[in-house]
């Protein structure tokens, strides 16, 4: 203790800010000169959707004139909906940036033209986390910009207009040590930027695209990522022109939401054989070859993956599939491609129900249809699950285990001769009556392994 007190007020301050509150907190009580140059505020949040007297401006301006000069702020969050005084904001925000010590910065800004940032906020040595949101503008990043402690950056519904410089590219640049980026309410279009995501260190990649009133299909685009280190990928978004580069090597999962173009338009439903697609998603398909659990997250994704089968790479290391749609109409036409190229899945899970047929229209009883009636043409033959050496199924009932789901899991039980446990939960509130029927007629299906086992459960 006595090493420390020898150490001027400016380091100590330094030191106590790296600390976790409790530990800080410990810290100041055990001395009175700690306590005198240092003092701690955890979270300082700001709101004007809640109910307060004055203005806004004048409530956090005043709530900012009482803080000390050696206070330090853990978190500082400041949002608002009504628009507000860009210079005023800016003071604000220096004050936390530069004196404050913050680790933490959340900023959700609503404005008709959009809200800068002030140059201070790409300098501060401190912050952890920063949450940059709602019609902030991003034009210049200064030649010193450092964000040395940065590891996770979070955009929201923000815009950057610096095409020649590419201000998204030097954000990124100054951030030696990010770990975590996420891009929600994407939209490339209001962009000037290089089509570049780049980062030696992240490791975690979101970006979540939003489909603006009006909006009738992207602009031309090519992107690239640089991310070698990037282990988790998330991605909803319209696939561009081509990608030019990708960096993937160590991504080990990867949720997907891909839709192709037409021409590029987009008119709200799925392209069909014979459309010309200015989408090309032949790189990113195969640039993702390492992943190990990958999910695929709507119907235009399986139809993506569909169109560009030919891409499709052996996935060596894939051990856990999983499929979701909230959609009635989609269709499995990809699924033999992929599983054809999966030699050590283990574990396949359908959310959102199964894919089949529907009921012939021309017949009166069920007796009166054959099976293969029920199993779409794009599976028909099941000849990819012979050789499958998946170990685990999981599965949606969305229609009272009619015949037509049961056609299509007694497929997958005759061909799945490694299978070990088949888990079915049926998502419909049903009578016990109903219930016992589902559990009776699934346990009676033949199984091509003599070691699955079958679990149901029911909402």
């Amino acid at each position: 203790m006595n090493r420390i007190s020898d150490l001027p007020d400016e380091l100590i301050s330094l030191i106590v800010s790296s600390l976790a509150a409790k530990d800080a907190a410990s810290l100041l009580v055990t001395s009175r000169r700690f306590g005198s140059i240092y003092s701690i505020i955890p979270d300082l949040y700001f709101n004007d959707k809640f109910k307060f007297q004055g203005t806004f401006t004048n409530l956090v301006s005043e709530a900012m004139a009482r803080l000390e000069t050696t206070t330090f702020i853990r978190r500082f969050s400041l949002k608002s909906e009504r628009g507000l005084d860009p210079n005023r904001i800016n003071h604000w925000l220096r004050n936390v940036l530069n004196l404050r010590g913050v680790m933490d910065l959340e900023m959700g800004i609503h404005g008709d033209n959009g809200y800068t940032l002030p140059l201070e906020i790409f300098t501060c040595k401190t912050v952890k986390k920063m949450e940059l949101g709602r019609e902030i503008v991003f034009s210049v990043v200064p030649e010193n910009a450092l964000l040395p402690a940065l590891e996770t950056l979070i955009f929201d519904n923000v815009r950057f207009s610096n095409l020649a410089d590419c201000a998204f590219k030097a954000f990124l640049s100054a951030c030696p040590v990010l770990k975590e980026l996420t891009i929600d309410g994407m939209y490339w279009e209001t962009w000037d930027w290089s089509g570049i995501v780049s980062s030696q260190s992240l490791q975690r990649l979101t970006i979540g695209r939003v489909l603006p009133d009006g909006f009738n299909g992207p602009d031309h685009q090519n992107i690239t990522f640089d991310t070698p280190n990037l282990t988790y990928l998330e991605y909803n978004d319209f696939v561009p022109d081509g990608y030019t580069i990708l960096s993937f090597e160590s991504l080990v999962e990867a949720k997907l939401h891909l839709l192709v173009m037409v021409n590029h338009e987009w008119h709200g439903q799925f392209a069909e054989d014979g459309d010309i697609l200015s989408s090309n998603a032949t790189n990113l398909i195969q640039g993702i070859r390492n992943v190990q659990i990958l999910q695929l997250s709507s119907p235009y994704m399986f139809e993506t993956l569909y169109f560009f089968r030919d891409a499709i790479p052996v996935f060596e290391k894939l051990h856990h599939l999983t499929m979701t749609h909230d959609d009635t109409v989609f269709c499995w036409r990809f699924l033999p491609f992929l599983l054809n190229r999966t030699p050590n899945l283990k574990t396949l899970v359908f959310e959102g129900g199964l894919h089949y047929a529907e009921e012939p229209d021309d017949v009166e009883e069920p007796d009166d249809v054959d099976e293969h009636d029920y199993v779409c043409g794009c599976m028909s033959g099941y000849s990819c699950l012979l050789t499958c050496p998946l170990e685990i199924l999981e599965l949606d009932l969305w229609e009272h285990g009619t015949i037509g789901e049961l056609e299509q899991i007694k497929h997958f039980l005759g061909k799945l001769s490694r299978l070990e446990l088949l888990k079915v939960h049926s998502r419909e509130r049903l009578s016990n009556k109903e219930k016992l029927r589902i559990v009776t007629d699934l346990l009676i299906l033949p199984r091509a392994s003599p070691k699955c086992k079958i679990q149901i459960s029911f909402t």
